[in-house]
């Protein structure tokens, strides 16, 4: 079942951009980590380090979940994108 929320292209692209460039072309600093919505209604954290050694894991607020990914598209197509 499809979410009922549909992230902008514009933020999609962003999210891309700052995935692809692990971190380095962000719109804002990121200190320890980035902050990030899902289409579901979660919230979720990538820590920098990860994101600079071109790990894209996402640890879900509120749980001890994580999910982790292959490529900047795989996290966009879960549903991730740049709070």
């Amino acid at each position: 079942m499809r979410s009922p929320i549909q992230w902008s292209e514009s933020l999609k692209a962003q999210t891309h951009k700052a995935l692809e460039s692990h971190g380095l072309d962000m719109p804002g600093p990121a200190f320890e980590s980035m902050s990030f919505k899902n289409a579901d209604g979660g919230y979720g954290l990538m820590p920098i380090d990860d994101l600079l050694a071109g790990r894209f894991v996402i640890h879900r607020r509120g749980s001890d979940g994580t999910e982790s990914f292959e490529t900047p598209e795989a996290v966009i197509e879960a549903g991730w994108v740049l709070d």
